[in-house]
């Protein structure tokens, strides 16, 4: 009988692209900071166009530094990026189903969650999530 090893490098890019993607964060960031501290005027649909550029920029960014690879990926790093995406995956259904409640609760209009919103909660809290896990774990 054979035995097979798993080659498979997973969904990982490159560690280099870390790097590229705090500086496409710090990009959107600061794009949108000097739109708001110098108050520049814009039409509606520049206005519009500056904020979704903005907001992604700051996902594409994030979406780098949460799949760039470590410099020793091994098992239990896999393990701990696997129990991070579980749960910011469950806490983010959770957050979908119970927003709604809680509008009503205070008494706001139900308002649905956008996907660009969604996203970036979950790449947020995936990242606060795995690295926590992983300082912890020190």
């Amino acid at each position: 009988m054979e035995s097979k090893t798993n080659n498979n490098k997973g969904t990982r890019i490159h560690k280099h692209l870390k790097k590229m993607g705090i500086g496409i964060i710090l990009i959107a960031l600061l794009t949108g900071l000097i739109i708001k501290l110098f108050h520049i005027e814009m039409i509606p649909t520049q206005k519009a166009f500056f904020k979704a550029f903005t907001m992604n920029g700051f996902i594409l960014g994030l979406l780098f530094v949460a799949f760039a690879k470590e410099k020793i990926e091994d098992e239990m790093i896999a393990q701990m990026r696997l129990k991070a995406m579980a749960q910011t995956f469950i806490t983010a259904v959770f957050y979908v189903i119970v927003k709604p409640f809680i509008d009503l609760v205070f008494r706001d209009p139900i308002q649905d969650v956008t996907g660009q919103f969604l996203v970036l909660f979950m790449l947020l809290g995936y990242l606060l999530n795995y690295h926590s896990q992983k300082f912890s774990n020190r």
